[in-house]
């Protein structure tokens, strides 16, 4: 029992030490993973558990969305890409098609590694300027 408290105690402080760029990273990853259960599921025609799983990379989605500071061009350009990959996901899983999902994993996982480029651009930039 203390070990299970132990262990979120670890968890929580994870997370509260990463900077923003990895939070945006670890969000990407989760809905990477939940994209990628949800065209297995799909495939074993569980279609339930499959939109399930779609959901929640929706909600990963329009998190982000919502978080956006408009205050910089990019995140224009950010808002119409998570709006597009939002509507397509809602689309592909109604039609349960496998190959749309493909796309928008596709998508998410150029972003992660766009993310996860720029926040250690970022940090090596603060240790120079620090």
């Amino acid at each position: 029992m203390q070990h299970a408290s132990v262990l979120e105690q670890y968890k929580m402080q994870s997370l509260e030490t990463l900077t923003s760029g990895e939070v945006i990273v670890k969000l990407l990853e989760e809905a990477s993973k939940q994209l990628s259960i949800s065209i297995f599921l799909i495939n074993r025609d569980n279609a339930a558990k499959a939109y399930d799983c779609v959901s929640k990379a929706q909600r990963i989605i329009s998190t982000l969305n919502h978080s956006l500071d408009m205050n910089y061009a990019i995140s224009i350009e950010l808002r119409d890409l998570y709006n597009f990959m939002f509507d397509s996901l809602g689309k592909a899983i109604v039609a349960k098609d496998t190959g749309l999902i493909k796309d928008i994993l596709s998508l998410v996982d150029d972003l992660k590694n766009t993310f996860k480029e720029a926040d250690k651009l970022a940090r090596v930039g603060n240790k120079n300027h620090g």
